[in-house]
């Protein structure tokens, strides 16, 4: 392959992941395994890379040499990273922050002091160095690697070790370079996927994270610090950059800020010949070049302080709140993650991920986009390289002066710049919503599900009475074949559905029937080769009707119970949940436990008109006034109402699409809910059938899939 090329090819490759993740669910999943190995391969490097670039660059110096260069360079990267972060924090401004969850599970086990200094503490300097090892934990890699490094200094004679990680660290480079080849098709299998299971609008969300990024990269690359050194060297703008042109060509063609070291070496030293050689210096200045730049890989790695940006995108596309206090202290934490090579900021998310309590699949969503925004994370860092070290050797010999006129033209370019990115990440905010902020009731079905037949209008439903139920003639008299034999014969599939249980069967805003049990029934009428009616149905006439055989099945997150399981036909369960509130934001605290629930003698609860809900709700909350109502779509209107009772993920769903309200687990809940497609009784053919066919879709990821769409985007934990 043509290194040049390459690029281009990663180009290709992603548009035609693209295209397949829109058009062609089964190639996706064939994919699949590509871009898992190619994320995989990134990642089994990076340790051994991070370790042994720190304990090398470090670990040759003699101790006096590194005191001195440490006198002298701590100021440029205190400058380096106080800049970078303040243009970081203008990027991350162009998306709004979440002030408030809208699900609080206080059933979870998760640790109570999640997000708080005591946790960041554990994480950055755990009791165990080697455990932190396997999890991946950049900073406590960082700081142990600090430690060794420093303590190798004072080792004797420790050539033979230094040699050996010399090894080491160049077999890494070597692995990325052949990891590298493998781009094209990693970013096609990845972009499969996330097509695939995300909404086009939370796809064009991430297109504006990525942009920003982009804009702000080169920025940042071209401008910024290339500016900056003529403002305290006697360099020009077009000598710098003209210095540094091969090092970005390089960078940009491998995707490997690495590979351009050799080449900002030479660099500097030719920008060090300003310097003269008076005192015969020339072999003190190479070694303060080679060890500024080595170590300037690890701590100027510019391009991986994004991963800030995109944590921030990460909360609000999960609809997560950041804490005031996280907030303050996450460009330090940053700081300590970001530290080593591009790949490491794979672990780093992970890291920050776990700290701010995001879902697991933040990591996942990373990679994604890195495919393209590591281009841009690349030539920073490169350019970054080149600033520290410069201005360190420029500084090492009190080569150092000061033009304000460059500064002043650096300030209002840079000014005018960023100005302009913020500006087109939030109007493209306000055009294309994140996915999470998504009202469900914008959604739709996967456009290769979607019919735009009749039959999916809510206005055009038949109502049950009218629906015909005839055998074909000839059937055999059981029960059970009577009810295939029925569908293959009509070539109609009918599904009784009440349009009104968000997140699995309800009316979007085209009045279309959207939702994951819909979602699921057009798949299995898919599987059957039939058409699809639907049938509406009321919650207590809904047994009625299966035993009168009004329709085939019955969806609408339907719960398992003893009286169903003994008069009716049940699938398999295929999803599980506690019970929750749907409460103002402003109320969660008194909704926390079933003490402080039970404590209040004034409450009030709404409760739809369910032949499940309305039982358990008087028989756990028996000094509650329950109120019915036919559904939920006018909570908002009912002020004299505290709050109202669902499952969680139900309540989730209505809580994202009201304005001010979320939904809460109490801590103490004990009630869960088995979720289950009902049929008419005598029917475990179509039971046997359904279930089978489910199985095959569970194995095949199709359910997580809806899961991610529907049920949870963040993750799928809650599917079979």
């Amino acid at each position: 392959m043509n290194v040049g090329l390459l690029p281009l090819l990663v180009l290709v490759g992603g548009t035609i992941g693209i295209v397949i993740g829109s058009f062609s669910p089964s190639l996706t999943v064939i994919l699949q395994p590509f871009g898992d190995a190619y994320i995989r391969l990134m990642e089994v490097v990076v340790l051994p890379y991070l370790v042994s670039s720190l304990l090398l660059g470090l670990g040759r110096l003699s101790p006096n040499i590194a005191i001195t260069l440490f006198r002298k360079s701590w100021p440029v990267y205190l400058l380096l990273w106080l800049v970078s972060f303040f243009f970081l924090a203008l990027a991350a401004s162009t998306v709004p922050l979440v002030d408030k969850t809208r699900i609080v599970d206080f059933s979870a086990t998760l640790p109570s002091d999640k997000g708080s200094v005591k946790s960041l503490v554990d994480l950055l300097i755990p009791d165990n160095f080697f455990e932190a090892l396997s999890q991946n934990y950049i900073p406590s890699v960082v700081l142990m690697g600090v430690i060794f490094g420093i303590a190798i200094q004072h080792s004797v004679r420790p050539t033979a070790l230094l040699d050996m990680l010399t090894i080491i660290r160049n077999a890494c480079i070597r692995i990325w370079g052949w990891i590298v080849y493998l781009a094209p098709i990693g970013v096609c299998a990845l972009f499969a996927e996330s097509i695939s299971s995300v909404s086009l609008t939370g796809f064009a969300a991430l297109s504006i994270y990525i942009a920003v990024v982009l804009l702000s990269a080169l920025v940042l690359a071209f401008w910024v610090f290339p500016m900056l050194l003529t403002v305290f060297l006697p360099l020009s703008y077009r000598e710098i950059l003209s210095g540094l042109r091969e090092a970005f060509i390089i960078a940009i063609v491998t995707s490997l800020s690495v590979a351009a070291l050799p080449l900002l070496q030479q660099a500097t030293q030719k920008f060090a010949e300003r310097l003269g050689d008076d005192h015969d210096e020339s072999h003190q200045k190479k070694e303060i070049i080679e060890t500024s730049l080595s170590v300037s890989y690890p701590l100027a790695q510019i391009g991986n302080f994004f991963i800030m940006v995109f944590l921030i995108y990460a909360a609000f596309y999960y609809y997560l709140p950041i804490e005031r206090q996280q907030l303050i202290e996450i460009p330090f934490v940053t700081l300590l993650s970001g530290i080593g090579s591009p790949t490491s900021s794979i672990g780093a998310v992970t890291f920050m991920a776990n700290w701010l309590g995001l879902p697991e699949g933040t990591t996942g969503l990373y990679v994604e986009t890195m495919a393209i925004t590591r281009y841009g994370q690349v030539i920073t860092s490169v350019s970054a390289f080149a600033f520290v070290t410069t201005l360190i050797t420029f500084l090492f010999y009190g080569k150092i002066r000061f033009n304000a006129r460059a500064l002043i033209l650096t300030i209002a370019v840079s000014a005018v710049a960023f100005s302009g990115i913020w500006a087109i990440g939030r109007w493209g905010g306000s055009h294309a919503p994140l996915h999470s902020e998504i009202s469900y009731r914008a959604a739709g079905l996967p456009d290769y599900l979607q019919t735009l037949s009749d039959a999916n209008l809510t206005s055009r439903l038949r109502p049950a009475e009218t629906t015909e139920k005839t055998t074909p003639s000839g059937a055999n008299a059981d029960e059970t074949l009577n009810t295939i034999a029925r569908i293959q014969a009509t070539n109609v599939l009918r599904v009784g559905i009440n349009p009104n249980v968000m997140p699995f069967a309800y009316e979007n805003n085209d009045g279309r029937l959207v939702g994951y049990d819909v979602e699921m029934m057009y798949r299995f009428a898919q599987s059957m080769n039939v058409e699809l009616v639907f049938v509406p149905y009321n919650w207590q006439s809904l047994a009625a009707d299966l035993k009168q055989k009004n329709f085939d099945i019955a969806v609408g997150g339907l719960y398992i119970t003893d009286d169903r399981q003994e008069t009716l036909t049940v699938s398999n369960p295929y999803f599980e949940n506690p019970l929750a509130f749907i409460v103002k934001s402003n109320r969660i605290e008194d909704f926390k436990s079933g003490e402080i629930i039970t404590a209040n003698k004034d409450l009030t609860l709404a409760v739809f008109d369910d032949p499940v809900l309305i039982p358990l709700a008087k028989r756990s909350f028996p000094e509650a006034k329950i109120k019915v109502v036919k559904d939920y779509s006018n909570l908002q209107s009912l002020t004299d109402v505290d709050a109202a009772l669902w499952t969680r993920e139900q309540a989730r769903a209505l809580a994202i699409s009201l304005e001010g309200y979320s939904a809460v687990v109490p801590e103490d809940t004990a009630t869960r809910f088995l979720f289950a497609y009902l049929m008419p009784p005598s029917s475990p053919g179509l039971a046997a059938y359904f279930n089978y066919w489910m199985d095959l879709s569970n194995e095949h990821g199709v359910l997580q899939d809806m899961a991610r769409r529907w049920i949870d985007p963040a993750q799928s934990d809650g599917t079979r």
